[in-house]
C-alpha cells in the first residue's frame, strides 16, 4: 500500500497547482494559440512565458516562437504570418521593424565538424527601422544595422551594415537606403 508521502499517493490527488512545463507552454502557443486571430491574446500569453515586447507589437497569426524568454522587441514592430522565431540564442529587435511573412530567425545550429554533432547558439540583433522581406533567413550571430533592408529570399550569414540593402544567397550588398526615415509603425490589426 502506498504511504502518505509516496509518489503514488501524491500523484493520485488532483491539484489545482499544476503548471505546464515551459516546453509544453510553448507548444500550446505554437500549435494552437498562434492560430487564434487575436494579437493581444498571443502577446499576453507569450509575455507570461517571458517575452519582452514594447507597445505596438503585432505578431501575426501562424508564427512560431521558440524560447520567448530570450526574445526582446522594443516596440512598433510587425512580424508577419508563418514566421519562425527561434530565440534560444537570444534575439533583440529594435523599433519600427517590419519582418515579412515566412521569415526564419534561427539562433541555433550544429557543428558539422564535431564528432558529437554539438549544438551551437548565437544571438541575432535587428536594429531600428529594419525591413526584412518575405522568406528571408537570418542565421545566428548576425547583427542587422539600423535602417537596413534584407531582400525577399535572402540568406543572411554575416552582419549587415546600417542603411544597406542586401539580397541573395548568401546575402550581399545590392544598394543603399536613404537615412532620412522618420516613419513610426504605431498601428496594426488587433484581430488578425
Amino acid at each position: 500500500m502506498a504511504g502518505r508521502g509516496s509518489p503514488r499517493a501524491r500523484s493520485s490527488r488532483p491539484s489545482l497547482r499544476w503548471r505546464p512545463s515551459r516546453s509544453s507552454a510553448e507548444l500550446l502557443h505554437n500549435r494552437a494559440l498562434t492560430h487564434v486571430p487575436w494579437n493581444g491574446l498571443r502577446l499576453t500569453y507569450l509575455r507570461g512565458l517571458g517575452l519582452k515586447a514594447g507597445p505596438h507589437t503585432y505578431l501575426f497569426g501562424s508564427s512560431e516562437v521558440i524560447a520567448p524568454q530570450n526574445l526582446t522587441i522594443a516596440g512598433n514592430c510587425h512580424i508577419g504570418r508563418f514566421c519562425q522565431i527561434d530565440a534560444r540564442g537570444g534575439i533583440d529587435i529594435g523599433r519600427n521593424v517590419v519582418i515579412a511573412s515566412h521569415t526564419l530567425l534561427i539562433t541555433a545550429d550544429h557543428d558539422p565538424r564535431s564528432p558529437g554533432f554539438d549544438g551551437r547558439l548565437g544571438g541575432i540583433v535587428i536594429g531600428d527601422r529594419v525591413w526584412i522581406g518575405s522568406r528571408a533567413t537570418i542565421l545566428k550571430g548576425v547583427t542587422i544595422g539600423e535602417g537596413a533592408v534584407v531582400a525577399a529570399g535572402a540568406v543572411v550569414v554575416s552582419d549587415v551594415p546600417a542603411w544597406t540593402v542586401v539580397g541573395g544567397v548568401p546575402a550581399r550588398p545590392i544598394g543603399d537606403r536613404p537615412t532620412e526615415m522618420a516613419y513610426e509603425i504605431d498601428y496594426g490589426p488587433e484581430f488578425y
